[in-house]
């Protein structure tokens, strides 16, 4: 396999695995097969996988966001208020999602909750892309003191029972996020309720005042 069409096959399996929601291997561990047997150079290796990992995700927020109305509203209103808070916090959710893409933590359920909660994706797929970046050319570049047992590595990862608890766990935490009380803890989704409560309220004093006033002025008359 030439150089060029390795890069391809393996930017190729990389976007796959980055829009799949659950149950893939790690995108390092792809890369890295694929610069032990092809040698293909690392940076390019590793940073357009970066980038096309970056793609994928991108799409599996927009694949989420496209089908977030099938959720029950109250994990909606919970989603939007916990990202209403984020995007306030801009630094804070940067640095937060490079801290976390950095580690060898499964990345899915951040997206997933980007797409459901609508935050904005422009900046979490490019702290992403930077983490992503630095971690697989770290992880690739190691490979080699592993390189006779990384098949077996890359089919550990996707079939162990370990690597399958991992993702349960982690499509898991998804759900649990979306079930924790945000709109009330961070009290955004709930004022417009009490608003509308309120308007409701005063709008019906007027009313029997007014009405008070009428039935005065009739029995003056008599």
């Amino acid at each position: 396999m030439g150089v060029i069409a390795a890069l391809l096959a393996a930017w190729g399996i990389a976007l796959v695995v980055n829009v799949v929601p659950a149950f893939m291997p790690p995108t390092w561990s792809v890369l890295a097969i694929f610069h032990v047997t092809a040698h293909p150079p690392l940076l390019l290796l590793t940073l357009g996988g970066a980038v096309v990992s970056a793609i994928g995700r991108a799409g599996l927020t927009l694949l989420c966001r496209r089908f977030r109305g099938r959720l029950p509203e109250r994990d909606r209103r919970n989603a939007d208020a916990l990202s209403d808070f984020l995007n306030r916090h801009r630094r804070w959710r940067d640095v937060i999602v490079f801290g976390y893409c950095l580690g060898p933590f499964p990345s899915n359920p951040l997206f997933i909750a980007a797409g459901v909660g609508r935050m904005s994706l422009l900046p979490i797929a490019v702290a992403f892309f930077l983490s992503r970046a630095i971690s697989y050319t770290f992880w690739v570049w190691t490979a080699g003191a592993v390189s006779q047992n990384l098949g077996s590595l890359f089919l550990h990862e996707l079939t162990s029972w370990q690597a399958i608890v991992l993702q349960v766990a982690a499509l898991a935490s998804v759900v649990v996020l979306l079930r924790l009380p945000w709109a009330r803890w961070l009290g955004l989704a709930d004022e417009p309720n009490e608003r509308g409560r309120g308007q409701e309220r005063w709008s019906k004093v007027p009313s029997r005042a007014s009405g008070s006033a009428s039935a005065g002025r009739d029995q003056r008359r008599h």
